[in-house]
C-alpha cells in the first residue's frame, strides 16, 4: 500500500484526502475542481544537488458526475509537505 496517499468517505458526506508531497512549500500547492475531478498540484524547488525541481500532480477525487464548483469549497490544511483536503459532497 502506498502510504503517501490516503482517502476515505466520512460519515458527514465529505471525502478526506491526505497527500504527501515532500519539499513542497505551503504556497506552492494548487487545488482545482473541473469536470468532476479534484486535482492537486505542488512544486518543490530544487535543493542542494538536485538537477531540477519536482512537480507533483494528481486527480485525487472523482465526483459523482462532471460537475465543477469553486475550489475554495474544498477545505485545505497544508503543513510540512503534507496536504489534507475535505471535499464536500455535491
Amino acid at each position: 500500500m502506498d502510504e503517501s496517499y490516503e482517502s476515505k468517505q466520512l460519515e458527514d458526506g465529505n471525502v478526506y484526502v491526505r497527500l504527501d508531497m515532500p519539499g513542497v512549500p505551503k504556497d506552492n500547492f494548487t487545488v482545482s475542481v473541473a469536470n468532476g475531478k479534484v486535482n492537486v498540484t505542488g512544486q518543490a524547488p530544487a535543493l542542494s544537488h538536485d538537477s531540477g525541481s519536482r512537480l507533483y500532480s494528481a486527480d485525487v477525487v472523482m465526483l459523482s458526475g462532471p460537475v465543477d464548483f469553486p475550489s475554495h469549497r474544498v477545505k485545505t490544511i497544508i503543513k510540512n509537505g503534507v496536504i489534507r483536503l475535505l471535499v464536500p459532497p455535491v
